[in-house]
């Protein structure tokens, strides 16, 4: 189980609250590239993979989408094992966010 870095969550939830659209690229792909790092070795890694993939060639708002889904899911299944309250609570409301993310892309599809 990857320790998971406080500081991380709390900026990603941060930035997707004030939405996933507004977002500059090369601020998710930092983002994208911190939560790889931090993960290694574990699947949720991959599909932050092909999210990173997918942002860097210019892939549908559907397709995004697809893999904010997902990723939401793997969140709240994958990386609330081993943690304490208080981050498992974080990692909830960051799936909860993954997830109202890629609706919001759909919205604009």
């Amino acid at each position: 189980m990857a320790d998971i870095d406080q500081a991380n969550i709390d900026t990603t939830i941060e930035l997707l609250q004030e939405g996933v659209i507004a977002i500059p690229i090369e601020q998710a792909m930092a983002i994208i590239e911190a939560w790889q790092q931090q993960l290694r070795g574990l699947a949720i890694a991959d599909d932050l993979g092909e999210l990173k993939d997918a942002l860097r060639k210019g892939k549908s708002p559907e397709a995004i989408a697809n893999l904010l889904t997902s990723l939401g899911g793997d969140t709240s299944g994958e990386l609330n094992i081993e943690t304490s309250e208080e981050v498992a609570d974080k990692l909830r409301h960051l799936s909860r966010l993954l997830t109202e993310a890629s609706a919001d892309l759909r919205s604009v599809a």
